[in-house]
């Protein structure tokens, strides 16, 4: 039997869709560059914190492996539109 309300998932779902959105304007907003630089930037930052740590530092293996994923989609997602609007030099006043 189904609960009459959303899911946890359900409200998760929803929160990363929001969150996705949010972000996809800051980026338009910005322009794609600038999007890339800060990605590095994080990227260099969360990598020099991460150096020094050991495996007994980390609480949940799955939850880090799942940000890492996330980090490489994005960082993916950023260059392809860098790509395309280095190739269509027009849309990028849109």
């Amino acid at each position: 039997m189904r609960k009459s309300g959303p899911t946890e998932f359900d409200t998760y779902l929803k929160e990363r869709n929001r969150r996705t959105k949010t972000a996809l304007s800051a980026i338009e907003k910005a322009g794609t560059e600038a999007a890339l630089d800060r990605c590095r930037a994080l990227a260099r930052r969360i990598q020099a914190d991460l150096r020094h740590k050991k495996p007994e530092h980390f609480v949940n293996v799955m939850s880090l492996a799942d940000f890492q994923v996330s980090l490489e989609r994005a960082a993916s997602v950023l260059e392809c539109e860098h790509r395309r609007f280095e190739a269509n030099p027009s849309e990028r006043d849109m």
